[in-house]
């Protein structure tokens, strides 16, 4: 069902169909897709764009805005009822069988959003002095470490879709989904994996008892300040050890996250391998998540650099061997990440091929030749029919494109 609304009332989640084009407006490349970043519809209205039409069976409808906003992880904290039943929700969905895309994309949605109230509902019980329930994390875990046995590309796909408000929370959530897909990748046992999930989940509750506004500040920090902001560590840890959940694997990746390979980490400036093992790995995913995702105060960067990034600090502030082996299981080319191929087409990567890391699943969506959106075709770079490949990363704001107008659920898989 369509619907054409004012420019006013277009928002995040909702999908366009069409742009109406107004006088003196010159309508950009791409002119329909799901709204996911608010910078878009502020480009909308600063190229003179004033009504818009949206499928109503594709995104939010404007009487839905007010819901969902309520709904978000800086809304209302979810009771210990409704954490309870979303809980029981994801318990009737265990299986380790492998899973298409497309058939493991509600559940994980569904995932990520009873962790990302989880960690709301405990930070808030921290702030307030009390204890957290340490089960809702222990269940959190094992969903998480399900649907990445099933297939890792629906969650890491959702770890793209961030909300700047929710940071902290959606932080957490995707940290502990980097570094399930890691432990498993490395082939921990399954308890010690759901551990280091665990982990991910309340590595940073002790932010509860720190100045929020020492996390968003743009700007350096004074020595006092950081100080202070050390202490977060020491905090998460005394929050931790009351639960029966805790356990030595947890208690070091909280306790040992912001340490260094070259020693020049806190709170304790251990090195090399007088950090754990688990803290080593955390170390590395914790950072690579904070650079490719958006924050108050900066813009994403591509996962592309992210790894860049990381192997320019491997064997000083990381282990080097670990930053090689968390590359080579998140991909040569990550979900999510676009590239060029031989053709000239660029692409978003869609999904891995497990074994074939040159050669994933993509979506062929512009032509850097005519430098002009293309009508969006799924390839199979494993198919015999194709001969392209893949021969560079591009990054998206050489092409002002939002890679994540192209999430699966907006896709024929």
């Amino acid at each position: 069902m369509l619907k054409t609304i004012p420019i006013s009332e277009l928002t995040t989640d909702m999908f366009i169909a069409e742009l109406i084009e107004s006088p003196g407006a010159q309508l950009p490349k791409k002119k329909r897709g799901m709204v996911r970043d608010p910078r878009i519809i502020a480009k909308f209205i600063e190229i003179g764009i004033q009504q818009v039409v949206i499928d109503l069976e594709r995104g939010l409808d404007v009487q839905d805005v007010s819901k969902t906003q309520d709904d978000r992880p800086t809304g209302k904290v979810m009771s210990n009822q409704q954490i309870e039943d979303s809980l029981q929700l994801l318990r009737q969905n265990l299986g380790t069988s492998y899973h298409e895309l497309k058939l493991e994309w509600g559940t994980a949605k569904q995932i990520f959003r009873t962790s990302i109230s989880i960690v709301n509902h405990s930070l808030e019980a921290a702030r307030h002095g009390d204890s957290i329930n340490g089960r809702y994390f222990e269940e959190a875990a094992q969903a998480i470490s399900r649907s990445i046995i099933r297939n890792k590309d629906a969650l890491t796909w959702l770890g793209k879709i961030r909300d700047q408000r929710s940071y902290l929370f959606e932080h957490s959530v995707n940290t502990s989904v980097l570094m399930g897909i890691f432990a498993n990748a490395l082939g921990l046992s399954l308890s010690e994996t759901e551990q280091c999930i665990t982990a991910g989940l309340l590595h940073d509750l002790g932010q509860a008892h720190i100045e929020e506004e020492f996390f968003q500040r743009p700007g350096p920090l004074s020595e006092s300040e950081f100080e202070t902001v050390k202490k977060h560590v020491d905090f998460g840890l005394d929050i931790i050890k009351a639960s029966p959940q805790s356990s030595e694997v947890i208690q070091n990746i909280i306790l040992q996250h912001h340490e260094r390979f070259d020693g020049t980490g806190y709170p304790a400036g251990l090195a090399g391998k007088n950090i754990s093992l688990h803290g080593r790995m955390f170390a590395i995913v914790d950072t690579y998540d904070a650079v490719t995702n958006n924050r108050n105060y900066k813009s994403a960067t591509p996962s592309s650099a992210g790894m860049r990034t990381l192997l320019e600090l491997s064997g000083k502030h990381f282990d080097q061997s670990l930053v090689h082996q968390f590359i080579k299981c998140m991909g040569v080319y990550p979900t999510g990440s676009l590239v060029k191929l031989s053709n000239g087409l660029l692409a978003v990567v869609i999904a891995q091929k497990p074994g074939h890391p040159l050669k994933p699943l993509v979506r062929t969506i512009f032509n850097s030749k005519s430098f002009a959106y293309v009508e969006p075709r799924m390839m199979d770079l494993m198919s015999p029919q194709h001969n392209e490949k893949i021969i560079s990363y591009e990054d998206p704001g050489k092409y002002d494109i939002v890679v994540n107008d192209f999430l699966p659920e907006e896709m024929s898989l």
